[in-house]
């Protein structure tokens, strides 16, 4: 289970992504030296930055109806624990491949193809998404990614700042917050102020809210800032309208920013799948086609 793997390389950055869940695994950023993204100690976090679908979060008590008929799902869908295949690969491009098969089906009832692909160019990883609906009715997704930024050696998360790239005359960003049972609650959602677009991750802020899920595509970009303000990571999603930013306070040594179509169930709701908050609609035989960039900063 992910052994397999693929390594895509040029003058800034080497990247590894497995085959198991068509994750990408490893950014090494050549120009510092180090590592960028998370290593994956299953003590801790035994992740890089997975592919959710056909579901990002939860679903009410892991179930969600879907004409009338109940079907289980774990959290964050299933690709991420699943064998992809190979498609193609160059030097710095690789896409990866999941179809449904009998066993999905039962647990999800739309014929799909998930394609999943990484380029480089430069400083930047293009991550890049494409979901077929291959079967006769309209099909309801999810799909998200989760990289997770490692704080670099001596640092701690609260050494990071976020920069949302926004003005002051924007206002404040909206989010929405699941609780412990990992359920959106509206009692739970607020307002983020920010100075100049940027706020700091002081103590606390992820016990005040354990995920911020800014919603209404308010996140065009999202910026992870070392102290004195140098630029570490930026994840670029335009047209995606939902940004995770999450981590566990004093255990996790990494920053999560995630650009997500969809997002956890509301508390209580067990209405049909087409009417939950967050679903893509593709109908029978029409491609959908996404995905974002992440750039590490050379300065």
């Amino acid at each position: 289970m992910g052994a397999e793997k693929t390594v895509l390389e040029n003058g800034d950055l080497l990247v590894e992504i497995n085959r198991f869940g068509a994750e990408l695994a490893r950014i090494y950023d050549k120009t510092h030296q180090r590592e960028v993204l998370w290593e994956g100690k299953p003590e801790i976090w035994g992740r890089h930055a997975p592919i959710l679908f056909p579901f990002v979060g939860k679903c009410y008590e892991d179930r969600y109806y879907y004409e009338g008929k109940a079907y289980p799902m774990t959290s964050h869908g299933f690709a991420r624990d699943m064998e992809f295949t190979l498609v193609s690969q160059t030097e710095e491009e690789v896409w990866y491949q999941l179809e449904s098969t009998e066993e999905t089906l039962k647990k999800y009832p739309f014929s799909f193809c998930l394609q999943a692909g990484i380029r480089l160019e430069g400083n930047q990883i293009h991550v890049m998404w494409k979901v077929k609906n291959l079967g006769e009715k309209t099909m309801y997704f999810m799909l998200g990614g989760h990289p997770a930024f490692k704080t670099p050696e001596g640092l701690t998360v609260h050494d990071f700042t976020l920069d949302f790239h926004r003005k002051n005359e924007d206002g404040p960003l909206h989010y929405q917050a699941p609780s412990s049972k990992g359920y959106q609650e509206d009692s739970l959602s607020g307002e983020l102020s920010l100075q100049d677009g940027r706020v700091k991750i002081d103590q606390g802020f992820f016990k005040r809210v354990l995920t911020y899920i800014f919603d209404r595509g308010q996140v065009k970009e999202v910026s992870l800032l070392l102290p004195g303000e140098v630029p570490y990571v930026t994840v670029r999603c335009p047209g995606i309208p939902y940004t995770g930013v999450w981590t566990v306070e004093d255990t996790h040594p990494f920053v999560c920013l995630e650009p997500w179509f969809g997002r956890c169930d509301k508390m209580g709701y067990e209405g049909e799948l087409k009417d939950r908050e967050g679903e893509v609609s593709l109908e029978a035989g029409k491609e959908f086609v996404s995905g974002y960039v992440i750039e590490i900063h050379k300065n």
